[in-house]
């Protein structure tokens, strides 16, 4: 029976539009887990946990591979994903990558087949956090897994859909850091 979906009705945590699906993490997202060795990438950029805004999916700023003085295997990571933080995922960081880099074997590359700016948008919820955080026990360095992910429900909405949910996302953002 492994590999085969099982019904899911008993843990659907809420209602969605008719036209949406529910789908786990795993069928609609890919860890793309790449370590590499940093002395080949120097001059690339590298991004870690602490150059991610909490909770608002948005870069700080960051140095290159050589200037971090990197010596430890690091995800090599495209643009246009998702870069998560697994650690301390109460602190909700995740950004969508704008150029190809190293990130800290503390984060996770993201890709999928769902609007990346609506699956940041997901990934930021609250929803998604307490997801997260329900299977953890560690209380000094909380941090979450491939196994624990690939089990989250996440609500997909058709394409266009997707689109708007995120543009009226930006728009409410704006109107609220304009305030």
């Amino acid at each position: 029976m492994d590999g085969i979906e099982r019904c899911i009705d008993d843990e659907i945590p809420f209602d969605i539009p008719e036209s949406w699906c529910w789908a786990r993490f795993s069928s609609v997202i890919t860890i793309a887990t790449n370590l590499v060795e940093p002395a080949e990438f120097t001059s690339y950029p590298h991004i870690a946990p602490d150059n991610i805004e909490k909770g608002t999916g948005r870069l700080l700023g960051y140095r290159t591979v050589q200037e971090d003085k990197v010596n430890s295997k690091n995800h090599l990571f495209s643009k246009g994903q998702i870069l998560y933080s697994k650690i301390r995922p109460a602190l909700q960081k995740a950004v969508i990558a704008p150029c190809a880099g190293l990130c800290s074997a503390d984060m996770y590359p993201l890709e999928s087949m769902l609007d990346m700016r609506y699956l940041l948008c997901f990934i930021l919820s609250e929803y998604f956090t307490q997801e997260v955080l329900k299977d953890d026990t560690r209380v000094k360095m909380p941090k979450t897994n491939k196994e624990s992910l690939s089990k989250i429900l996440i609500p997909v909405p058709p394409k266009g859909e997707q689109l708007r949910i995120t543009d009226r996302v930006k728009m409410l953002i704006h109107l609220l850091t304009t305030m």
